[in-house]
């Protein structure tokens, strides 16, 4: 296998790591799309000076000097035939000149390899996994492609599954970096407008397709079946075998035969191991939105209480510590610093302070609870209605259902924008209403509008509540 600088050079990687990386990414995408759109061989020079100066024209982009050169360059024009001179030196683009004496601009295959990578990387393009499954059904089940089943079935078969299962693993990928960051220091708000991205982006997009239209296990047990066949059938088999031969340039029959029966199993393994990947999303994407609710849940409602307002406290004497502009971190703390910290008298360590205590086993008798202990029926029963209507003020599940179930009585649908918000609880349900409304075990669902909200000072992005037909 041919060295990777030795195809590439080895310049080829500076314009991405250099002071102006973003212009030549820029200058390159310029490039690539006048390259890949032109009819004929290659692109006129001139055209594509014409392109990159109006590029940095219209980016205001001042004066650019390279550390290499003496002259900074202030002339769009300048600028212009300077950058692609320099990403001809780095081997991205050559020159050829035709028989009309015009240079024309080509891109290598390396190169375009890597813009059209680093393009799949900006934009996150999501997979059609539709297009993939039925691609790969469709040349299992055209008994047509037959006559050459190498070229026109094994090998695009392969290469579709390949792409599908790699997909599918960022997608679980996916799922983790969104775990990752609910653990991370972030504000409720912040975790909350993560959420609404997952959902966007993945559940409610490429995690729902996989369960529903684009789900595999529909057509699974047809491609199993026509895979197996090819390993059982010796005919077809040895004509696969030739086939490789004749296209990838191998002579040793046995070599050749061994490739095609491991990309053939290696196929077969990864329909197999379907649905091992999906029970790991699935079990990812719980796992988010678990996590998602009882850390929003932990942050909303825990603000007011003493391990709250110790955690704010900590916050603050963290933030104050950490800028470094400003505080000079080798002095002592300031005597209002120091004094949160008296907050209860401090003893002395020891050998023993780290003791666990012993706990007791010995059975003592039980002191008679005395006459004036006792609860009357009375008092007996206001304590039961102070803990029913402690329950009720609460935001379980149960609560938010039957307060949208309130909402819902004769209707179909409601906005969320409709429900009235007098406070900061109010404000609270209505996220919790969203949150528990992406849980498959409700008796609602939820789907975003888009639209900003602003009501008593809240703002929130309005989404619609629908009864779940079941």
């Amino acid at each position: 296998m041919a060295e990777l600088f030795e195809i590439v050079g080895e310049d080829f990687f500076k314009p991405l790591t250099s002071l102006f990386k973003n212009i030549y990414v820029d200058c390159l995408n310029i490039i690539y799309d006048s390259y890949r759109t032109e009819l004929s061989y290659g692109a006129d020079r001139d055209v594509l000076v014409a392109k990159l100066t109006y590029y940095f024209e219209s980016m205001g982009t001042g004066d650019i000097q390279f550390e290499d050169e003496t002259e900074s360059l202030k002339d769009s024009k300048a600028k212009a035939s300077t950058f692609l001179r320099k990403l001809k030196d780095y081997g991205w683009i050559e020159y050829d000149i035709g028989n009309d004496q015009k240079i024309r601009v080509i891109m290598p295959n390396h190169s375009i390899s890597v813009i059209q990578t680093i393009n799949s990387i900006t934009n996150q393009e999501e997979m059609e996994y539709q297009s993939e499954i039925s691609a790969i059904y469709s040349l299992l089940t055209n008994e047509e492609l037959l006559s050459r089943p190498y070229p026109q079935v094994v090998k695009p078969v392969f290469d579709h599954t390949f792409s599908l299962f790699t997909e599918l693993k960022k997608l679980n990928t996916s799922i983790r970096k969104y775990i990752e960051e609910i653990t991370s220091d972030k504000t409720a708000e912040e975790i909350l407008e993560n959420f609404f991205t997952y959902h966007e982006e993945i559940g409610s997009k490429a995690y729902h397709r996989i369960k529903t239209n684009d789900n595999v296990s529909r057509f699974r047990n047809i491609i199993l079946r026509r895979l197996q066949g090819m390993l059982e059938d010796n005919e077809r088999f040895n004509l696969i075998v030739q086939g490789f031969m004749n296209i990838e340039g191998v002579n040793d029959s046995e070599e050749a035969a061994d490739i095609v029966h491991g990309m053939i199993a290696e196929t077969i393994e990864r329909f197999r191991s379907y649905d091992d990947i999906v029970d790991e999303i699935d079990r990812r994407n719980s796992k988010y939105i678990r996590n998602a609710v009882e850390r929003a849940k932990f942050l909303l409602l825990n603000s007011n209480n003493a391990e709250g307002k110790i955690s704010k406290i900590l916050q603050y004497m963290a933030d104050h510590f950490n800028r470094d502009e400003e505080n000079n971190l080798t002095e002592d703390a300031s005597d209002d610093i120091c004094r949160l910290f008296n907050i209860f008298p401090q003893g002395f360590l020891s050998g023993e302070s780290l003791k666990a205590i012993p706990i007791s086993k010995k059975i003592t008798e039980v002191d008679e609870l005395t006459e004036g202990f006792i609860l009357s029926d009375e008092e007996r029963e206001l304590r039961r209605l102070a803990i029913m209507e402690k329950n009720k003020n609460r935001f379980s599940k149960k609560n938010i259902s039957a307060f949208v179930g309130e909402r819902l009585e004769g209707k179909q649908s409601v906005k969320a924008s409709e429900i009235e918000v007098m406070s900061r609880r109010d404000m609270i349900r209505i996220i919790f209403i969203y949150l528990y409304g992406k849980e498959d075990k409700t008796e609602y669902f939820v789907n975003n509008c888009g639209e900003m909200i602003e009501k008593e000072g809240f703002r929130f992005r309005d989404f619609e509540i629908k009864r779940r037909i079941r």
